[in-house]
């Protein structure tokens, strides 16, 4: 009886530890809540959602970034960790709040995408409060905090997609086509330009885009699939989020 005991328990242990998902998620999914499994889902979802904004505004902003730090930012998103800390001026910064102050100061700030991009990566490893490592029930989540969150992705949406600095121009390029930001530049200046004025504009004349070309969704949609998560996380916590109308997301000037 004993033999047989012994085999029972090898076989489970086998199973445990064989297959392609890792030992440490077989172990955690046998020990959480269904629940608690649903929320983590989704804040490694958001997770690589981020990385994937990441690579797409570096690459539609080229000189607003650390290259050689994008490929640390990467591996700590991907791997969940919170180890980095960028410095403004002479003083370290930690806090997601002060993150995003920095992205969205309409002064000139240098490889201001590395600013966004950890200020919404520590909001959201803060709101899941990720330090604290395995839960085994989701009534240990903060709704306070994933309540903050998304709100607080509804105003990113909002001012990614409409921020300008001192000089009226876009803080992050994404929804906009080339030729956009050239012929607003013109305007700026007190240009108006006439309709084969707007033809030979560089993106227009060298057939890169046309005037009907549709402005770029892909942002959006990935931000939009980040709040939709956070919904999750709180609809499973049986809380209702509310969304923000758009006067309130535009009266926001510090994030909350």
């Amino acid at each position: 009886m004993i033999f047989f005991k012994n085999i029972g328990l090898t076989v489970l242990l086998v199973s445990l530890f064989s297959g392609c998902v890792s030992t440490q998620d077989r172990i955690e999914s046998l020990l959480q809540t269904s629940a608690a499994t649903v929320i983590k889902n989704d804040y490694k979802n958001i997770a690589q959602q981020l990385i994937v904004f990441k690579d797409k505004l570096d690459k539609r902003n080229p000189k607003s970034y650390d290259k050689e730090l994008a490929p640390l930012m990467y591996t700590q998103i991907n791997e969940l960790e919170n180890k980095i800390n960028l410095k403004y001026g002479s003083n370290e910064i930690g806090s997601y709040k002060e993150y995003l102050q920095i992205a969205f100061s309409k002064t000139d700030i240098q490889n201001r995408d590395d600013y966004l991009i950890l200020g919404m990566y520590k909001l959201m490893y803060d709101a899941y409060d990720i330090q604290d490592g395995h839960r085994v029930s989701a009534f240990s989540y903060n709704e306070e905090k994933l309540q903050r969150l998304f709100h607080n992705l509804q105003i990113l949406k909002w001012k990614i997609k409409t921020a300008k600095d001192l000089k009226e121009e876009y803080l992050f390029l994404t929804w906009q086509n080339n030729w956009q930001i050239e012929l607003e530049k013109r305007v700026r200046k007190g240009e108006k330009p006439t309709f084969e004025e707007l033809q030979n504009l560089e993106y227009i004349k060298n057939n890169k885009e046309s005037l009907f070309s549709s402005s770029n969704t892909s942002f959006e949609v990935i931000l939009t699939q980040m709040i939709q998560h956070v919904k999750n996380s709180l609809e499973t916590l049986g809380v209702e989020p509310v969304d923000m109308g758009i006067e309130a997301i535009k009266s926001v000037f510090i994030f909350l």
